[in-house]
């Protein structure tokens, strides 16, 4: 039995509402040294159909929180 994607224990992700969004996201934490990967997350995580997310390592979540405070970009989530 399939239960759909699975989020590795070592990422977290940063859910957008937009594609546009993910990819302005990714760019905003990479100026933080922030390294992330654009993916599609798990259907029951998404904000809508066009829904996409940056994932990053957990260890960079305080990075990124602080870096995405500094430039008043605010998630839909963050799983």
């Amino acid at each position: 039995m399939s239960y759909g994607r699975v989020i590795p224990l070592d990422k977290v992700l940063l859910i957008c509402q937009s594609q546009t969004e993910a990819l302005a996201l990714k760019k905003v934490l990479a100026g933080a040294g922030v390294t992330g990967c654009i993916v599609r997350p798990p259907r029951h995580l998404a904000a809508g159909s066009c829904t996409y997310a940056v994932s990053i390592p957990r260890g960079s979540l305080p990075a990124a929180q602080q870096r995405m405070r500094d430039m008043r970009f605010i998630p839909c989530k963050i799983v």
